[in-house]
């Protein structure tokens, strides 16, 4: 004798989990996208930057991120190393500026821990401008796409008049994955302090 099924309650069930995955995939995507900062644009962006919210990137580490190459990584597999986030575009000036910068410094202290990826804001339409881009510039670091997911955790609360997050932004996160600092769009000396902030990460004992 075969079981009775209630298919009201089963279809109920169903709804039930749509509806939730559905309103879970929206609040998770609602993110404004990034825009380029201009090179021109006073810093008024970094002088109002907002705390890191540690608890919502911390829960988002385990989030995969897409490659170029279609496979996936996660922030978290960098644990126990200092790592550099960088959110740029080929289409932001001073990210395209900065990333030869990013690209040395990775090159001086990575056989001391530092990790560094790139995460772009251009769509997976252009990847053939990215990946020009990384030859053309020498990039040796990872890069992979951004996702809703990953700006919404990091990026939310700098958006300037427009609504959006500016980019670049760059975050120095700890070897046990603490935000150590958050740095808006360009200024004077910028480098110069993130190499000095990595340098003291690397310093602190495992």
């Amino acid at each position: 004798m075969f079981p009775i099924i209630n298919c009201n309650f089963a279809s109920r069930q169903l709804s039930f989990i749509v509806l939730t995955t559905a309103l879970f995939v929206a609040g998770c995507g609602n993110a404004a996208a990034p825009r380029p900062m201009s090179e021109s644009e006073p810093s008024a962006a970094a002088a109002k930057k907002p705390d890191a919210n540690q608890e919502a990137i911390s829960k988002v580490q385990d989030v995969p991120i897409a490659k170029l190459d279609g496979s996936t990584f996660k922030l978290e597999d960098y644990r126990g190393q200092v790592l550099v986030v960088d959110f740029w575009a080929t289409y932001c000036g001073p990210c395209v500026k900065q990333a030869p910068e990013l690209s040395a410094m990775y090159q001086k202290y990575k056989d001391r821990g530092l990790a560094l990826v790139g995460l772009t804001s251009d769509p997976k339409s252009d990847q053939d401008k990215v990946e020009e881009f990384i030859k053309k510039v020498g990039i040796n670091y990872q890069i992979g796409y951004d996702n809703s997911w990953i700006s919404e955790a990091f990026l939310k609360g700098s958006e300037d008049d427009t609504g959006s997050p500016p980019i670049p932004q760059l975050f120095v996160i700890s070897r046990n994955g603490k935000v150590i600092e958050h740095l808006i769009g360009e200024q004077p000396g910028r480098m110069q302090y993130l190499e000095k902030v990595v340098n003291e990460q690397l310093s602190v004992a495992r």
